[in-house]
Formats: C-alpha cells, sequence, structure tokens
C-alpha cells in the first residue's frame, strides 16, 4: 500500500442540491478528490475550520480525548479504499493497531489532532480528476497554485486533458448540472438532480 499526503482545502457545497463536500488535492499531480458527506458533518467541520468553538465536547473532542489519553496515540488518519462512491478511512495507531472509519469521522479526528490526511494511491489514480483552474474557481471558490516542483508536463496536462475535462463534467452532470454550466459561467444549470452515490450519508 503507498499511502500520499493530500491537501485539505476545506468543506464545498456544489450543484442546485447544495451537496457538500470536502476537498482533497494530489498536489504533485494536480488532482482534486471530493468526498462527499452528509450537510451536518459538512457544517460542524466548516465551523470548526471557521474557529468556532463548543462549549461542550463534541464528538471530534471526545474522539481526540479518548485518543491521547487511552491509546497509544494516533500517528495516522488515512483514505484507504473507494467502492462504487462509497470510501472507507482508517486510523492508524503509534502501536500500529488501526480501526475502520467513516471517512466524515476520520478527517473530523486528522482535524482536531492537527494530522496531516493521506490517501492510498490507488484510491486517488481511480477517484480524483484534474479541474482547469477556471473551474475549480467557478465551481469551489478556490485558486490553487501548482505545486511547488511540477513538471511543465504535468501542468498542461492538468489544465488540457480531454478524459479528466469529461470526468470532470460528468461529476458535475451528476449534480444536477448541464452542459451549459461548463460552456457559459453563470448558466442556470439542469432543474434536477440525478441522485446518485455521491449522495451517499458520509460514505458509508
Amino acid at each position: 500500500m503507498t499511502l500520499i499526503p493530500v491537501e485539505y482545502h476545506g468543506v464545498h457545497s456544489t450543484g442546485p442540491e447544495h451537496f457538500s463536500c470536502v476537498l482533497l488535492r494530489w498536489a504533485e499531480h494536480n488532482r482534486i478528490l471530493p468526498i462527499w458527506m452528509s450537510p451536518l458533518s459538512a457544517a460542524e467541520l466548516e465551523a470548526r475550520d471557521e474557529g468556532f468553538v463548543p462549549r461542550r465536547p463534541g464528538t471530534p473532542d471526545l474522539m481526540a480525548e479518548m485518543s491521547t489519553r487511552l491509546t497509544s496515540g494516533v500517528t495516522a488518519v488515512n483514505i484507504i479504499s473507494h467502492f462504487e462512491g462509497v470510501f472507507i478511512a482508517s486510523v492508524v495507531f503509534n502501536d500500529g493497531e488501526e480501526i475502520d472509519a467513516r471517512p466524515s469521522d476520520a478527517i473530523k479526528l486528522a482535524r482536531a489532532l492537527e494530522l496531516d490526511i493521506q490517501v492510498e494511491e490507488d484510491v486517488l489514480t481511480q477517484a480524483s480528476f484534474f479541474v482547469s483552474d477556471d473551474a475549480l474557481e467557478e465551481y469551489f471558490g478556490l485558486r490553487l497554485s501548482p505545486a511547488a516542483g511540477s513538471s511543465v508536463e504535468d501542468d498542461l496536462s492538468a489544465s488540457g486533458d480531454a478524459q479528466a475535462d469529461a470526468d470532470f463534467e460528468e461529476m458535475m452532470r451528476s449534480l444536477g448540472m448541464d452542459e451549459n454550466d461548463f460552456l457559459e459561467p453563470g448558466g442556470d444549470g439542469a432543474d434536477g438532480a440525478d441522485d446518485t452515490d455521491v449522495t451517499k450519508g458520509d460514505n458509508g
């Protein structure tokens, strides 16, 4: 298993139904991996990212406290598998023990413990996709610079790969956007969203 650290780029909503996802970026190849989650998990994570501190410990605080006091401590949070729109995560402890987790819980724990998130390379290869800078800014409000050390070929493929563009457009169509949204900024989109696997609550 080859685990690759990814960049965390916050919680975003997209499509007419405002589906929520966390965006992870494979910086070396300038690819984006969306992890879809329930509105409740997304709202909790977004609030914490914005600096909100609950008066009483929430679930991520409890998980972090228990992992620190009652175990050898958490050393890694990984996303290790992907099948039919469902991601599987794991939490790894310092003594080598590993437990299964929903990606939403694993990501919240990683943020609470200030740990990097890692993703299995096969998952990134299968489930991530290139997004042009313009599309990334239009749909997610992000403007990212290419990774340091990335080659010119990588930069060109990230913005000019026809299959990558098709993959991104297919994902956005599954969220209820039509072809006009990809041709004209500010298009109205489709009237109805196709209920796909990306909306499964917390990916498992």
